[in-house]
């Protein structure tokens, strides 16, 4: 409290008091004193109110009073708003500076809104799209940029990983996006020309799966001679019976390798691109495990199913994966080897458990990785190519799957596929307990 404002406050009370006094004078009358002193007061503070309240209703004019008490209060009042409505314009610029920063960026940059329709795009856009901003404003990004896969893109919103794909019938044209949150409801788009590193991916996969290709043909002929012989050595020449029987060892390791690098070359090839057949994933685990049990008698393989859930893939490339998982838990490892189908909260999950010897924390990152061995005397034992779960890695990736691993030394692996809630196909829960087969 200011002595500014005591001194009003007493101003107004002596005027008051004075008032009161002088009705008392005229009329003797104590009570018709008081009602004068409370009147008078009453008068004075509420024209006050009222001024304040009208200066309330357009705050943005200076305070209408200018005594040193109350006046003082609400130019204080008038100063802290004047702060925060400057501090409420600085976000509403941050837009068009972000603006002028992206047109001056090399990156081809693109603002999209909440409908997907185009607002902005610097200079570097209109040049790699063939585009002018002044005709294309307002449409749809995936009418301005025409393809199939960004349309199915846009509309699913799963902004996680880029897109890559091409928007020309120039096969060697390849752009990639990537959009990302701006402002509340609108999008940043940024559009990179990846057509080179494209053209490099490509030709690796070209060149492994044609020199995998070729080499079928040399193993098949060395692989015939390789019998012709063992059926033409006597069994008194241990010696030569032993070379052969290696060589026939490592030919056979050979196709195996050139097959899952061929295999693995043809899955790579089509992953980009939208794997919708209705699969049944009970008959699947079915038949896997039935064939796997035909070609290891000695083992035990059990299959529990724990959901009719169907989902949409692609059959031949989940059976590749299903049977890579069990043929690895079955070579790692010597006792029961259990696959399940079962619904967890994020979706519907393809187990496989072994009871092996488990890995190591540090090898498990690297496990997806082409040719990693854990143990390599271990795995040239098993007759592995290293590839597997390489292969299982992108089976995953082209049916939006996540791999998990858990594994600890000595309690055996479990290797999980986890597929998204929009890959499910039927809804159905079996009744009654899991069936084991």
């Amino acid at each position: 409290m200011t002595p500014g404002f005591l001194v009003l406050e007493s101003r107004r009370l002596a005027a008051a008091l004075l008032a009161a006094g002088a009705m008392w004078w005229l009329t003797q009358d104590w009570r018709l004193a008081l009602a004068t002193l409370a009147v008078v007061l009453a008068l004075l503070w509420g024209w006050q109110l009222a001024k304040v309240y009208r200066w309330f209703a357009n705050p943005e004019q200076l305070p209408p009073i200018s005594d040193a008490g109350l006046g003082g209060i609400l130019r204080d009042v008038y100063v802290l708003r004047s702060r925060d409505t400057l501090g409420t314009k600085v976000p509403a610029r941050s837009q068009p500076y972000l603006k002028d920063s992206l047109a001056s960026m090399r990156d081809a940059a693109l603002i999209i809104n909440s409908d997907g329709r185009l607002v902005w795009c610097n200079d570097a856009a209109e040049y790699l799209l063939g585009i002018k901003f002044e005709e294309e404003e307002g449409k749809p990004l995936s009418e301005v940029v025409p393809g199939k896969s960004l349309k199915r893109y846009m509309r699913d919103e799963n902004f996680q990983k880029p897109l890559r794909f091409k928007p020309s019938p120039d096969p060697e044209f390849c752009l990639q996006f990537e959009f990302s949150r701006f402002g509340v409801n609108d999008r940043l788009v940024f559009v990179k020309d990846v057509s080179e590193q494209d053209k490099l991916e490509r030709m690796r996969r070209d060149f492994v799966g044609n020199v995998s290709h070729e080499l079928r043909t040399p193993l098949t002929v060395i692989k015939g001679y390789i019998e012709t012989l063992q059926s033409l050595v006597a069994e008194t020449n241990p010696t030569l019976t032993k070379s052969l029987g290696s060589m026939d060892t490592q030919v056979g390791r050979m196709e195996r390798l050139i097959e899952d690098l061929l295999w693995l070359s043809r899955i790579e090839s089509v992953e980009g691109e939208r794997k919708d057949d209705q699969i049944d994933m009970v008959r699947l685990l079915s038949d896997v495990g039935e064939s796997l049990r035909a070609a290891w008698p000695e083992r035990d393989i059990e299959v529990e199913i724990e959901s009719a859930q169907q989902i949409l893939g692609s059959a031949s490339e989940l059976r590749s994966a299903l049977s890579n998982l069990i043929v690895n838990a079955l070579k790692y490892s010597d006792g029961l080897v259990t696959v399940k189908w079962s619904e967890t909260v994020v979706g519907p999950a393809l187990a496989v458990e072994d009871e092996g010897e488990g890995i190591d924390a540090k090898h498990i990152p690297r496990l997806t990785e082409r040719f990693y061995r854990v143990d390599k005397s271990r795995s040239q034992a098993t007759g592995g190519t290293g590839l597997g779960l390489a292969i299982v890695k992108h089976v995953a990736v082209s049916h939006e799957a996540k791999l998990f691993i858990d594994s600890e030394p000595g309690k055996g692996s479990t290797f999980r596929l986890v597929f998204p809630r929009d890959r499910v196909a039927l809804e159905a829960n079996l009744s009654g307990a899991p069936v084991a087969q």
